[in-house]
């Protein structure tokens, strides 16, 4: 890939807006909200953030996974990933990136605590081919609340390499096995601590 550590820092973060705190409600509440599921996912779920960003996921066959972000109504990110972990394909504000894995990503899952996987990928942006590594280092589970609606996630560390360089530490990701998707990124910052941002609400799509 020939962007930029920086820009790519930069998209994360415009991506990600400032999330909000965990709400521990009642399960009724939770129920009146109609929480997605792993079944929701074949029907399409939202995730919201702000009062701008919605994101519609779909679960397909083998794992696949889309997601069609808009922000303010507008389209801004589409993408395809493999169980909401490894993106295969992405378009970014009409710029096109293709990740071809080069081994079988379903023999990496399911993930448990104490796993490190792996994955390489030959990437394609603008015409320009490349090589993508990624590391997920599963350290452990948690419970996260989006709004009402309680989920049991992983935490995974990502780390990523692009051509020759080593692999370097990206976030820690809240991922949740059942809705095949990343809830929550915990970022370090430079002083030693962290921050956390996550979506705010989620529910069935309505059809």
């Amino acid at each position: 890939m020939h962007d930029s550590r920086s820009s790519s820092s930069s998209r994360r973060l415009a991506v990600w807006l400032a999330g909000v705190t965990f709400s521990a409600l009642t399960p009724s509440l939770a129920a009146a909200q109609d929480c997605p599921t792993a079944q929701s996912g074949k029907l399409g779920f939202v995730v919201e953030r702000g009062d701008h960003q919605k994101s519609e996921v779909f679960h397909g066959d083998d794992g696949v996974v889309r997601t069609v972000m808009r922000y303010d109504g507008v389209m801004v990110l589409e993408t395809t990933q493999h169980e909401g972990l490894f993106q295969l394909d992405r378009l970014d504000n009409g710029r096109k990136a293709k990740f071809e894995p080069q081994s079988d990503l379903k023999k990496l899952f399911p993930l448990q605590p104490g796993r490190r996987v792996g994955a390489k990928f030959i990437s394609e942006s603008n015409g320009q081919k490349g090589t993508l590594s990624v590391e997920l280092a599963v350290k452990g589970a948690d419970v996260l609340y989006i709004g009402p609606c309680k989920y049991d996630v992983l935490k995974i560390e990502r780390s990523e390499s692009r051509s020759t360089e080593s692999p370097r530490f990206v976030d820690t990701d809240h991922y949740s096995p059942e809705l095949k998707l990343i809830l929550a990124k915990e970022y370090r910052e430079n002083n030693g601590g962290t921050h956390t941002i996550k979506y705010d609400r989620t529910y069935q799509l309505k059809r």
